[in-house]
C-alpha cells in the first residue's frame, strides 16, 4: 500500500512538472512569430485586447507604427519637418529606424506590391511610457498596422550614446522629453519666422527724426528672437530655460512701455483739428510711422506671450501667459478709435475725396477756378498724393482687433511623426485631416 502512494506521489510531481515546462515553452515564444496566419489573427486580437484591458496600468504607452498612403495626407504643407540634428537625434534613439520607415520586414513586400508611395507614422501618445517587450531582453514594444488591425511588432531597443551610454527608450522622461522637444521646435520656429517679419516691417520706416525711438524697437524685436531662435539646450536645461522665461517677463514689461509710449503719441493726433491741408499731411506721415510701431509692438507682445508658453512647455496655461494682452489689445483699440475720428474730421473740414483721390480748392487757388468751377465741377478739385490717400484709409479703418494667435495645446496632444523620403515631419494633431 506504501509503494502505490509513494508511486502515486511520483506520478503526479512529473505531471506538474511537464505541466510548468510547457507553459514555460510557450510563453517564450517571440511576439509575431506564430506559423499560421490564424495564429497571427489571434495574436493580433490578443495584443488588442490586452491593450483595452481596464487593469492595464494608466502610465504605460505604446508608440503605433503605421503604414500609410500617401495620400493619407493631401497637403503636405501641414508636414513640419524636423530638421534640428539633436531632435532628431533623440527621435532616432527613441524610435529606431523610423527614418529609414524599416519597420518590419514585411513592411517592403506589401510596399512594392501597393506599387505606390507609402509613409509611415508613430505616435508619441501624451503622458506615459513604452510597454515593456516580453519577446527581447531590455526592450520596448511598438506596433505597426495595416487595414484590419495589428499587422506585427517591433521591439524598440535603447540606442548607444556616444559615450557609450545607453539612452533609456522605455521611460516617461524620455518619450516626452522627445515630444517636448519637436513641439518646441515648432512653436519657437513660427515666431522666430514671425519676428523676422515684424523687423522686416520697421525697417521700411525710414523717417530720421525717430531713428532713437526706432532703434530701441529694434532692440526689443532682436533680443525676442534671440529666444526664439530655436536651441535644445534652452529646453533641456531647466535653469536656462527659467532664465530665458524670466528675460522674457523683461522684454514684455519694456515692450508694454514702447506701446503706451506710442498709443500716448497717437492720441495726441486727435486734439489737432485746426490744420490746413499741408500740415494735416505732414502729420499724416508721423502718424503714419506711429501706427506701423503701433501694430508692430502689439504683434511682438502678442509673440512673447506665445514664446513664453512654449518655454513653460505646457506647465503654464495660454491664459495664464497672455493675461496682459487683453488690457493693452483694448489700449490699441481705443487709441484707434481716437485715430479714426480725427481723419474723419480732418476729411470732411479740407474737403478730400478719398475714393476719387482729390481734395477741394481753397484759398487764392479756390477764387482763380471758381469762374471756370461754375461750368465744370472737376475744376473745382485737384488730385492729392495716392500715398495719402492710403495712409488715411488705413489709419482711419479701425475694428475690433482680431489678432491672429495658435489657442492649440500641442503640448497635451499626442505627437505624430511622418517618415517620408528619409526625413522625419512633425503633423500637429490639429492640422491633421
Amino acid at each position: 500500500m506504501e509503494h502505490v502512494v509513494v508511486g502515486i506521489c511520483i506520478v503526479a510531481v512529473v505531471t506538474i512538472a511537464a505541466l510548468l515546462i510547457y507553459r514555460k515553452k510557450k510563453t517564450n515564444i517571440p511576439e509575431g512569430e506564430n506559423s499560421s496566419d490564424s495564429d497571427n489573427g489571434a495574436m493580433a486580437a490578443k495584443e488588442t485586447s490586452e491593450l483595452s484591458q481596464p487593469d492595464q496600468k494608466l502610465d504605460e504607452l505604446v508608440i503605433q507604427m503605421e503604414m500609410l498612403p500617401a495620400e493619407a495626407i493631401s497637403d503636405e504643407s501641414k508636414l513640419v519637418e524636423i530638421t534640428d540634428s539633436k531632435v532628431l537625434a533623440r527621435v532616432n534613439n527613441l524610435v529606431p529606424g523610423l527614418a529609414q520607415a524599416g519597420i518590419a520586414g514585411s513592411n517592403a513586400f506589401q510596399t512594392a506590391k501597393a506599387g505606390s508611395e507609402v509613409l509611415y507614422r508613430a505616435i508619441i501618445p501624451a503622458g506615459a511610457k513604452l510597454t515593456n517587450s516580453k519577446a527581447m531582453e531590455g526592450a520596448v514594444r511598438g506596433l505597426y498596422f495595416g487595414a484590419n488591425g495589428i499587422k506585427g511588432h517591433a521591439n524598440l531597443v535603447a540606442v548607444q550614446a556616444q559615450n557609450g551610454t545607453a539612452v533609456v527608450a522605455n521611460t516617461a522622461a524620455a518619450a516626452m522629453g522627445v515630444a517636448s522637444m519637436v513641439v518646441g521646435q515648432y512653436y519657437m520656429t513660427q515666431i522666430n519666422a514671425e519676428l523676422g517679419e515684424i523687423s522686416d516691417g520697421i525697417s521700411k520706416i525710414s523717417d530720421f527724426q525717430d531713428n532713437e525711438f526706432r532703434s530701441r524697437i529694434f532692440s526689443l524685436v532682436a533680443h525676442v528672437k534671440k529666444i526664439a531662435d530655436f536651441q535644445v539646450e534652452i529646453l533641456e536645461n531647466d535653469e536656462l530655460r527659467l532664465s530665458k522665461i524670466a528675460q522674457l517677463d523683461n522684454l514684455e514689461e519694456e515692450c508694454t512701455q514702447l506701446l503706451g509710449q506710442v498709443n500716448l503719441t497717437l492720441a495726441g493726433f486727435a486734439k489737432k483739428n485746426d490744420l490746413d491741408y499741408a500740415s494735416y499731411e505732414k502729420e499724416l506721415k508721423e502718424a503714419q510711422s506711429c501706427y506701423t510701431y503701433q501694430k508692430a509692438l502689439l504683434d511682438v507682445l502678442y509673440k512673447i506671450s506665445d514664446l513664453r508658453y512654449t518655454l513653460h512647455m505646457g506647465a503654464v496655461s495660454r491664459e495664464q501667459c497672455a493675461a496682459l494682452l487683453p488690457t493693452y489689445t483694448k489700449q490699441v483699440e481705443d487709441t484707434q478709435a481716437l485715430l479714426t475720428g480725427w481723419h474723419q474730421t480732418s476729411v470732411n473740414r479740407l474737403g478730400i475725396d478719398t475714393d476719387e483721390i482729390k481734395r477741394k480748392r481753397v484759398g487764392f487757388d479756390g477764387v482763380i477756378h471758381f469762374i471756370p468751377g461754375l461750368f465744370n465741377d472737376d475744376l473745382n478739385f485737384r488730385a492729392i498724393n495716392e500715398k495719402t490717400v492710403d495712409m488715411i484709409t488705413v489709419q482711419a479703418s479701425v475694428k475690433s482687433i482680431k489678432h491672429p494667435q495658435d489657442t492649440s495645446d500641442l503640448y497635451a496632444e499626442d505627437v505624430q511623426l511622418i517618415s517620408k523620403d528619409g526625413k522625419i515631419y512633425y503633423l500637429p494633431m490639429d492640422k491633421a485631416e
